[in-house]
Order: C-alpha cells, then sequence, then structure tokens
C-alpha cells in the first residue's frame, strides 16, 4: 500500500523491532503503549498512515502525535505520554476566602429578603459579584465549585437553623468589665503561689456566672422561621 505522508517511516534496529513486538503482543502493558507499539511497528513496514488509523483503530491525530514523539525524541518517547506541568490554579486563596466570608454574611445584609443561603442563591450572588469582587474567575463557577470550597471549611450555611441577636449596646464594656476581672484573679493567685509567707490568695474571688441551678424559662430571642414563605414575607 502507497505511503502518502510528511513523516519518513521508522528505521529500527532489531532490538527496538523485538521491543515494540513485545509490547505490542503484551496483556500486562497499558491499552495506549499496546497501540503505539503497533503504530510504530506498521509504519516501520512502510505502511500508509491511513491504513494505520484504521487497523490500530484511532484516530489520525494519535498516529501523527505517536510517531512525530517517535521520530523527534525516540522510539521509548514514542510509546509515553509527554509530561505535562500541571496548570496553577484559577482559583486562589483569596477567592476562596471571599466566598467563604460571603457564606458566614447574613443574605439579608446584601439586600436579599431571605434569612439564610441556599447554595444556588449563593452561587447566584457569587457568580453577579465576582468580576466586582476582583475574582473574574467565579464569574462562571457552578453549585459544585462553590459546594468545595465551602466542604474545604466545614461550612453549611443552609443548614442554620438559630441565631442569636446582640441587643445590648454596651455589651463591648461589660465584656472588658468581666475580662479585667478574670485578669485579676489570675495575677492575685500567680502572687500568692509565687510568695511563701502567703500561698493562699488575699481576695478569694467565686463565679457564679453560668448559674448552673437556673431553670431557662424561654428564649432570649424568637426561633428562626424555617418555611420559606415566611421569610419572604
Amino acid at each position: 500500500m502507497a505511503r502518502k505522508s510528511n513523516f519518513a517511516p521508522l528505521v529500527l534496529t532489531p532490538d527496538q523491532r523485538r521491543q515494540l513486538e513485545t509490547r505490542g503482543a503484551s496483556r500486562a502493558a497499558p491499552a495506549r503503549e499496546v497501540e503505539r507499539a503497533k503504530i510504530l511497528l506498521q509504519d516501520a513496514q512502510g505502511i500508509s498512515l491511513t491504513a494505520i488509523h484504521e487497523a490500530v483503530n484511532v484516530s489520525r491525530v494519535t498516529v501523527y502525535h505517536c510517531l512525530h514523539k517517535a521520530l523527534e525524541m525516540g522510539i521509548e518517547a514514542g510509546l509515553k505520554d509527554l509530561y505535562h506541568r500541571p496548570k496553577e490554579p484559577v482559583i486562589d486563596s483569596a477567592a476562596k476566602a471571599w466566598v467563604v466570608h460571603l457564606a458566614c454574611t447574613k443574605p439579608k445584609e446584601l439586600g436579599y429578603a431571605a434569612e439564610l443561603w441556599t447554595r444556588q442563591s449563593l452561587t447566584a450572588h457569587v457568580r453577579r459579584h465576582a468580576e466586582i469582587g476582583g475574582h473574574p474567575h467565579l464569574a462562571r463557577a457552578a453549585k459544585v465549585t462553590v459546594q468545595r470550597i465551602l466542604d474545604e471549611q466545614h461550612l453549611q450555611p443552609h443548614k442554620v437553623r438559630y441565631y442569636l441577636e446582640r441587643r445590648d449596646t454596651q455589651f463591648e464594656l461589660k465584656m472588658q468589665e468581666v475580662l479585667m476581672v478574670y485578669r485579676e484573679v489570675m495575677l492575685q493567685n500567680q502572687a500568692a503561689a509565687a510568695s511563701s509567707s502567703h500561698p493562699i490568695p488575699a481576695v478569694i474571688t467565686v463565679s457564679i456566672d453560668e448559674k448552673p441551678g437556673v431553670q431557662a424559662i424561654e428564649n432570649t430571642a424568637p426561633d428562626l422561621r424555617r418555611d420559606r414563605a415566611s421569610i419572604l414575607q
């Protein structure tokens, strides 16, 4: 059969021919290597590329690539896949942090009526604001992409059932006062422990903030509405 190709036929040494024949008949070698061994053997016999492509049942592009590697880098290279350097991740850590920040933000704070995110609504918001947020690669993010980002941080924003609203305007001041008491107690205990003459603190502090004997009569805040219809009202 006449050969019509820009490739010159391969010239094999006896050892190379035996190697390809063994690989082409192997049942343990990877299927790709078996196919490529048959391609190289048939090309060395002067068979046309069209006939090779039909006999081995692979595309013409596969035949071209196999022969090109063998001619450029040797028979062994023609049997193997070229090394591909993995691409840098398109969605970087900053983009993931942005998605996590959105998931931890209540939808109503961003102008939505819903109390909680669904995966669909969070993905839609991410895609809509990705360009403005400086993360254009998220503009076409699928739900599964957003879900993978949340799974890395073990976040499930659609399963939050309760929330507490801080109503005390003096919360920060009261918090500082409580922390100062704990700090003073720690310093007194350290001073007493370091003193050989006064191993017991001069002031005894008793904490009753947990109040384990007090029964909780009711919640301080109403339960979160679970049905979507009531949320949208």
